[in-house]
């Protein structure tokens, strides 16, 4: 017994050691661009390499926020993201609930073909999308930049997944006391798929916030410009060579991109790994 325990102990050891491993590999970029964005640029083009910044400076960080509407930039993104998960609970929940609870001719097809729009690359469509944004007369607007993305099929996929899973005595139980089926889903569905919502939530803003392709095509000026399309314009206002680029700047105002993502992601954590586990022990 006691060598069986030691054997168990030593590949925990090991496999603690392999993952702290892996974990610093994936740290070292995220770390190289925090110590690049408090260097100056004497320190950023020197053939040592330094982790840590002999003399760390915050230069680049008030360019970012004073020769640049970066402000402006994430305030158009969080409104668009915002403005996706608050409509996420009607264009991807409502959806789901109704294709996971009820049974009619054609179900089994439509559930496929929702699958299939996974597979077609979203800039397949743009064209088409575009004509009908510019059609309704709102381009360089957020409202152009939100349309498209309300049509996504993967957290509706998501969400259908959890509710069909649910058990159906649940939605018979709410029918007999006199409820119906939007009762059912705010007293009984909802309540139980925090983790699922969660992951919705995670996908939706991540995907809104990272989205560079569309409103690329869509905004025009700085008022409706989102930050992905900001970082681009900056990265291209100067000379391809190197010692002109400024790698401080931009990595300054990539980490400042990068913050909200993991603040949301670091908020719902727990729910999102709660989710991962019950998928994982559904099979």
């Amino acid at each position: 017994m006691g060598a069986k325990k030691n054997g168990e102990r030593l590949r925990s050891i090991i496999l603690y050691v392999v993952m702290a491993l892996v974990a610093l590999v994936f740290l070292i970029p995220l770390v190289w661009v925090v110590s690049t964005s408090f260097k100056p640029m004497d320190e950023i083009f020197t053939r040592v390499v330094h982790w840590i910044p002999r003399k760390p400076t915050l230069d680049h960080y008030r360019q970012a926020v004073t020769d640049y509407p970066l402000w402006t930039w994430m305030k158009n993104s969080f409104v668009v993201a915002g403005a996706n998960i608050l409509f996420a609970f009607v264009f991807f929940v409502m959806p789901a609930f109704a294709l996971a609870v009820s049974e009619f001719k054609g179900k089994t097809v439509l559930v496929f073909l929702m699958m299939a729009t996974l597979m077609i690359p979203r800039e397949l469509s743009a064209i088409f999308s575009y004509k009908i944004i510019a059609k309704m007369g709102i381009l360089d607007t957020t409202g152009a930049v939100v349309l498209p993305q309300l049509a996504e099929s993967i957290c509706v996929f998501l969400m259908y997944n959890f509710f069909k899973n649910v058990p159906r005595e649940y939605l018979e139980s709410c029918e007999l006391d006199g409820g119906n089926k939007l009762v059912a889903l705010v007293k009984i569905y909802l309540p139980l798929s925090g983790p699922s919502i969660a992951v919705m939530i995670i996908l939706t803003f991540v995907n809104s916030w990272n989205n560079f392709f569309w409103p690329l095509l869509v905004t025009f000026t700085e008022k409706s410009r989102t930050l992905p399309v900001g970082l681009a314009t900056i990265m291209t206002s100067y000379s391809e060579s190197s010692a002109a680029r400024q790698y401080g700047l931009l990595m300054a105002i990539s980490l400042l991109a990068s913050l909200p993502t993991m603040i949301v992601f670091l908020a719902l954590q727990k729910q999102f790994i709660e989710s991962v586990a019950a998928s994982g022990v559904k099979g």
